[in-house]
């Protein structure tokens, strides 16, 4: 005997006889009445207003790209020059501090590698 054969077909629940007769009717008695609003006039700034946000926007964003992109680029009042005197100072310094290290590196090399013994 199949499995299928001794399940019972028959809808084991009941609904009253005109259960379903003026459902409808009988549940939107209950509901809360329905409130009309009516639609408010929109006013012209109202209707305009994205529009000249937009606007702006696109303005905003033409001005960045003068000044940003076609702005010539002046380098002597950007950059200032470094005058001689810096440039000799700079050279000064820059070969003090190569002299030293160069005396560190012989005294420092020297006594770890004991040069003077090997000649």
């Amino acid at each position: 005997m199949n499995q299928l054969d001794k399940i019972v077909k028959d809808n084991p629940f009941l609904v009253p006889e005109g259960y379903f007769e003026g459902l409808t009717d009988k549940i939107t008695a209950q509901l809360p009445p329905k409130i009309q609003f009516e639609p408010q006039k929109r006013s012209l700034w109202d209707q305009v207003k994205p529009w000249v946000y937009m606007a702006a926007m696109f303005a905003g964003i033409a001005l960045m790209v003068k000044l940003f992109v076609n702005s010539p680029v002046d380098t002597q009042s950007t950059f200032s020059l470094a005058s001689d005197a810096e440039i000799e100072e700079f050279y000064q310094y820059y070969e003090e501090q190569l002299t030293k290290n160069v005396y560190h590196e012989a005294l420092y090399l020297g006594e770890l590698y004991n040069y003077d013994d090997a000649e």
